[in-house]
């Protein structure tokens, strides 16, 4: 019984530890994985791991770690943003993969990938000749950011249309049949507004949704329960 207490309170020390530390680097984390980032993860998890499964080792050994690591990763985080070579060292850099439509085989090489690789990575780009490529970016995060030709782009809508509207923000107002307070007040309503407005544009209660999103210049989509 004493060990299962003993994981209890290792795991749920454990989750508060690792969320510290991803709220103390910031989203930064959450959207952009480069190498450096991978390493962090992999040490945050195996702290927790080894913590957990080694019932000798008290779980304030495991707080005392993961806060040391935390302090750590943010150092270097820290001294990568004011010293450039350090950075380069560590995350590494931005290269030209693509350039004026040639593929540029000595940076392929260097990020050890072939061209299918390559063609794979543009596919989820939504490019799926290497002929429509004018540059082609590996970033830090191994993600391609790519130019086309001007020929191949899709045209705007200031070049179709005179008279457009702008796009605007969206909200979800209604989330599995439960009001969100917080969308409504950024958006600047509040509930009798939601309620009142639903029903004259959609002939639906509030109460009779499942999923409510609504735009400035689209009005509302709607889904009933």
């Amino acid at each position: 019984m004493e060990d299962i207490i003993s994981y209890f309170v290792k795991l749920t020390v454990g989750l508060i530890g690792v969320m510290a530390v991803i709220k103390l680097l910031g989203h930064k984390e959450l959207a952009q994985i480069t190498p450096l980032d991978f390493v962090y993860a992999l040490i945050l998890g195996s702290i927790v791991e080894e913590s957990l499964y080694e019932t000798t080792t008290p779980f304030y050994h495991m707080v005392i770690m993961l806060a040391f690591w935390g302090l750590l990763i943010y150092v270097i985080e820290r001294f990568s943003m004011k010293n450039e070579r350090f950075r380069r060292l560590t995350k590494g850099q931005a290269q030209l993969l693509i350039n004026d439509g040639k593929v540029d085989d000595k940076v392929l090489n260097r990020h050890n990938m072939d061209i299918d690789e390559l063609r794979e990575l543009l596919r989820m780009n939504g490019v799926f000749s290497l002929r429509e490529v004018k540059h082609a970016i590996m970033e830090t995060s191994g993600k391609l950011s790519i130019v086309r030709y001007a020929g191949e782009e899709p045209a705007h809508r200031s070049e179709l249309l005179e008279d457009y509207q702008e796009n605007a923000m969206s909200f979800l107002f209604i989330d599995g049949g439960k009001i969100e307070y917080r969308a409504l007040q950024a958006a600047g309503y509040d509930e009798d507004w939601l309620e009142r407005t639903v029903e004259e544009e959609t002939g639906y209660k509030a109460k009779d949704i499942f999923l409510a999103e609504w735009s400035e210049t689209e009005g509302f989509f709607i889904q009933a329960k």
